[in-house]
């Protein structure tokens, strides 16, 4: 213990614990100094930081929010679109398929309605030439009779009575209905 006293003894009056008192007194005013300044931050600046810092968590998350809603709603448009392009392929197939069968039933129709007028100019043709087999036979007649008559005529002339010339002229015409004439 006696070394101690003899620190002691050797540190002059005017120093606190082998600091010199002017060194104490500036590292107190500094200390004081500091915790003032502490004090004055703290009751300026800190609330107006932590009301900074309050507004900036608010506006992150309000925008973290807002992009969250809008990828929600890209990811609903997108569903949306995709639903849609599925139905326009599927409306696209169904408006193909139902033009082919319209142009199927189209040209069916087209088909049938040529078919019924060849027909139609087929059953003319035949009438046509019915007609012109009938006129044909009927001129063959009229110039039979014709010749029939001239024939009675000359026969006449030979000495044939009015009963043998209508007998000869009604054997003739006979003889004309029997025979087939060729189509």
């Amino acid at each position: 213990m006696h070394s101690f006293f003899v620190i002691l003894e050797a540190i002059p009056e005017n120093r606190i614990l082998a600091f010199d008192i002017e060194f104490v007194m500036e590292l107190c005013i500094q200390w004081i100094n500091t915790f003032i300044l502490i004090l004055f931050l703290a009751k300026f600046l800190y609330k107006p930081v932590k009301k900074f810092m309050a507004d900036r968590v608010e506006r992150i998350s309000t925008q973290l929010l807002a992009a969250s809603n809008a990828e929600h709603m890209a990811l609903e448009l997108k569903s949306d679109y995709e639903g849609k392009l599925q139905n326009v392929e599927q409306e696209t197939t169904a408006i193909l398929g139902n033009a082919l069968r319209h142009a199927n039933e189209k040209s069916e129709l087209l088909i049938s309605e040529a078919r019924q007028d060849a027909e139609k100019i087929l059953m003319r043709a035949h009438k046509d030439i019915e007609m012109a087999q009938e006129k044909a036979r009927d001129d063959m007649k009229k110039e039979l009779i014709d010749l029939s008559t001239l024939m009675a005529e000359r026969f006449t002339a030979i000495s044939l009575d009015r009963q043998a010339q209508d007998r000869l002229i009604a054997e003739a015409i006979s003889d004309l209905g029997d025979v087939k004439w060729l189509r």
